[in-house]
């Protein structure tokens, strides 16, 4: 799979504090950890309907769609083709707390 800086993801948003464009994240990625930086928060889904909804940001227990930017190359694919390549955690840089679950689009 080619290695890429830019993903497009559906993120579990599971921090108390909501998920903004700028903030920047640990993310592991198998066994290697690399920088994230939220580019953009593309919409959220609303859990009822599934239907996508504009914000601009994702609040504790939503799902939605971000754009991320990684510090390092990393070799990522759909979620759907290959698991192991497919999925991140996203852990906050300060408390070290699992933040986000993430899977590539």
């Amino acid at each position: 799979w080619p290695a890429s800086c830019e993903l497009r993801t559906t993120v579990a948003w599971m921090d108390d504090e909501p998920l903004v464009a700028g903030r920047v994240y640990w993310a592991l990625h198998g066994h290697r950890w690399v920088k994230a930086k939220v580019k953009a928060v593309v919409h959220k889904l609303n859990i009822n309907t599934l239907a996508e909804e504009p914000s601009a940001q994702l609040d504790p227990n939503a799902i939605g769609h971000v754009d991320l930017l990684l510090q390092e190359p990393l070799p990522a694919a759909p979620f759907g083709q290959a698991r192991v390549l497919g999925s991140l955690i996203l852990v906050d840089t300060a408390s070290h707390k699992t933040a986000g679950a993430v899977l590539v689009n």
